[in-house]
């Protein structure tokens, strides 16, 4: 058995002591019991303070941990609210500012296109259809997709669909100068439907093609064009009542995001364009499509007759200041793109147009001289035998006449008693009236280019400047302005607003707002009223300058009107010839303007150029709105040929001897036709004025009267052929 090794003894290790510095021997000391019972106190009595302040400490950890708690808290929510933030700015950013890159990308597969509700209508005060817009087809082809011998079999056919000339199709839909073809061509619009669809049959969809877009479409062509104007290429009013109308019928636009696939080509997003596409309003206007028929037919007949530079018509209700008619002549037809580049075409000369009225505007200042009391219609005015020197001028009547009434001043037309009147009334009151009766104002119809016109100032006005006021010259106004000025005198002395727009329809036809006749002004009495207009009615009686403007069945009351015309800034040899009245005059219902531009064919005289427009504005108006004819009302036509030919003035007398009597030793004067519708001059010498005046009465001959006595010298001379409107000069001694 082996021996049991025995345990190492234990060795204490030494005691550690600073480097160097072993404890001194002095300093030890021997631990005893006592120490370790001091020891023990001290350890129980810091054990009894621990205790006391235990709850205190464990309170403060507690509030330090809430503390740290709810920082870290605060912190996280710091960062989350700085991480959203920065978020929503990034997003706001990328939504709201454009990144080229993103949008490159997009392109790709997402386009977008505006789109128009449908324009609203316009109708006339029947509702009849004046302008409104349809969907037709317009045809796009893409010549790169299509083979050589594909594009030689259709161009024949888009020839005649398109109206484009084969060889403009050939040159289009071949290769281009880069050597490629073009890959989208738009051919035309407006077609007809089936056509398109016979020319697109067999071609795939991104070879030929058709779309449905807006076009404005005017049924009554050139009828009232200048007055409605068109829309441009946009679809956007660009003149006439359609630019006026353009807030009220233009329809809600919006901008559709459409997906594309990588070919480009549209795949439909399934929108509904019925909730999209929101209608425009559609109005109603105050014209009567067929009055405005009958007016502009009347109209023509002048133009073809005399050929003047322009022609205007217009109808008016007295009572309401509804404008029935607005006719203007050129006019194009708004539905031939090819016509919309010739503007005046559609010029609207009733509201553009400033025109010297000339004698039209005497019934005005007659009825301020009445209403003002200074005359009555029998007061006696002297017209100096037709030639008064005034301020170093000479003021003349075409029927010059000695003392007559003021009715008659009326009748025969007199500048100078017109004048005369003028000066009673002085400038300051002639001017009020004139402005009162709507001259030198706005009518309010807002129309594009519409003029108001031109009057001299009461201060500044000269002497001569007021006479020739008086008889409409220097003075400026529109075909509306004298129609509703003629109104006013038919409407018992009130003016009424002219007014076009009767009604605004909503997009389902309920209408949404009506337009009420306003009043304007009572610019004289009824009483006065009366007096002018049975004077206005003894120019259409025997005798009178404005015999061609009767109707049978109805008294007229009008007045004639011819002005010269200002060309360069000086009086030309142009004149306006116009006629103004109502009718009828017992129980007036409408009023008419009747102004020609500028005739250059047979008589200048407004009783014989534009009264018979009126006539047969009139005649017609009467009857289609039903107005009872008075059997004892008639009139003798005056004669017309009806071999005349066609291009000569409708007012061109028969070559028939006219024959005037005067008591002297000379023979009866007559006025013949030369054989082609002339007339041949006849020896004036020892003629009185009254005589020249009478035999070359109703030949449309222009005279030009120069001093007084017996007639001198003429020209042309004796046996000379002359034609209606050609200008003779008498000089008397």
């Amino acid at each position: 058995m082996t021996p049991k090794r025995p345990l190492p003894k234990a060795t204490v290790p030494p005691r550690r002591t600073l480097p160097g510095k072993p404890i001194p021997a002095k300093r030890r000391k021997s631990v005893g019991p006592g120490t370790f019972a001091t020891i023990r106190a001290e350890i129980d009595a810091y054990l009894k303070r621990a205790a006391g302040t235990a709850p205190r400490l464990q309170a403060d950890a507690d509030a330090h941990a809430m503390r740290v708690s709810r920082a870290r808290s605060l912190a996280a929510l710091m960062l989350v609210g700085a991480a959203s933030l920065g978020l929503s700015v990034r997003a706001a950013w990328l939504m709201g500012v454009p990144d080229e890159r993103l949008e490159a990308r997009a392109d790709q597969f997402q386009g977008s296109r505006e789109e128009h509700g449908p324009r609203g209508a316009l109708y006339d005060h029947h509702g009849r259809l004046l302008a409104y817009t349809v969907s037709l087809p317009a045809l796009y082809v893409n010549p790169a997709a299509l083979k050589d011998d594909q594009l030689a079999d259709l161009i024949p056919k888009l020839a005649v669909l398109t109206r484009h000339s084969e060889s403009w199709l050939q040159t289009h839909l071949s290769k281009q100068p880069d050597g490629k073809k073009l890959q989208e061509l738009r051919l035309a619009d407006g077609l007809d439907p089936a056509s398109v669809a016979d020319v697109t049959k067999g071609f795939r969809r991104d070879q030929l093609w058709a779309t449905e877009e807006p076009i404005r479409f005017y049924p009554g062509k050139s009828e009232a064009a200048p007055l409605l104007g068109y829309v441009d290429a946009q679809g956007v009013g660009a003149a006439g009542l359609e630019k006026v109308l353009e807030k009220d019928v233009r329809g809600e636009v919006f901008r559709r995001l459409q997906t594309q696939d990588r070919k480009g080509r549209a795949v439909d997003a399934g929108v509904d364009d019925d909730r999209v596409s929101k209608a425009g309003h559609s109005v109603r206007l105050t014209l009567d499509s067929s009055i405005q028929d009958a007016a502009e037919v009347a109209m023509m007949k002048a133009v073809e007759a005399s050929r003047p530079v322009a022609a205007m018509a217009v109808v008016m209700d007295v009572h309401t200041g509804a404008i029935l008619a607005m006719a203007s002549w050129p006019s194009g037809n708004p539905n031939d793109g090819a016509a919309l580049a010739v503007q005046e075409d559609f010029k609207n000369h009733t509201a553009m147009d400033q025109i010297e009225p000339g004698s039209v505007m005497k019934p005005f200042v007659v009825a301020a001289a009445i209403e003002e009391r200074l005359v009555t219609p029998q007061t006696m005015i002297d017209c100096m035998l037709g030639h008064w020197e005034l301020s170093g001028k000479v003021i003349k009547d075409d029927h010059p006449k000695g003392i007559i009434s003021v009715s008659d001043v009326i009748k025969f037309s007199s500048n100078i008693g017109a004048a005369k009147m003028g000066f009673m009334l002085g400038a300051e009151r002639e001017l009020a009236y004139l402005s009162d009766f709507g001259f030198a104002r706005s009518t309010g119809l807002g129309l594009p280019g519409e003029v108001a016109g031109s009057m001299r100032k009461a201060d500044t006005i000269k002497p001569i400047e007021l006479a020739t006021t008086s008889f409409g010259q220097g003075i400026t106004a529109s075909p509306v302005q004298l129609a509703a000025a003629v109104s006013t005198i038919a409407n018992g002395g009130v003016r009424m607003k002219p007014y076009l727009v009767d009604a605004v329809l909503d997009r389902f036809g309920e209408v949404e707002t009506v337009r009420a006749p306003q009043e304007d002004r009572q610019v004289i009495s009824a009483e006065t009223a009366r007096k002018v207009t049975e004077m206005m009615e003894s120019v259409t009686e025997e005798g009178g300058t404005g015999t061609r403007a009767r109707i049978d069945g109805y008294l007229v009351s009008g007045k004639t009107g011819t002005a010269q015309k200002v060309q360069n800034g000086v009086y030309g040899n142009d004149r306006i010839s116009s006629f103004v009245g109502f009718l009828p005059s017992d129980r007036p219902e409408i009023a008419i303007a009747v102004s020609i531009d500028s005739p250059s064919i047979g008589s200048k005289y407004g009783g014989m150029v534009a009264a018979p427009v009126f006539s047969e504005i009139g005649a017609f108006s009467m009857r289609y709105l039903g107005v009872t004819p008075d059997p004892s009302v008639t009139f003798k036509a005056p004669h017309h040929d009806e071999n005349e030919p066609a291009d000569e003035p409708l007012d061109l007398p028969p070559p028939t001897p006219i024959a005037v009597k005067e008591p002297t030793n000379l023979p009866p004067l007559e006025v013949v036709g030369d054989g082609q519708g002339g007339w041949v001059m006849p020896d004036l010498a020892g003629r009185t004025v009254r005589a020249a005046l009478t035999g070359f009465d109703g030949t449309g001959l222009v005279l030009d009267i120069n001093g007084s006595g017996k007639v001198v010298q003429q020209s042309p001379g004796a046996g000379a052929s002359v034609r209606a409107g050609e200008k003779v000069s008498l000089r008397f001694d």
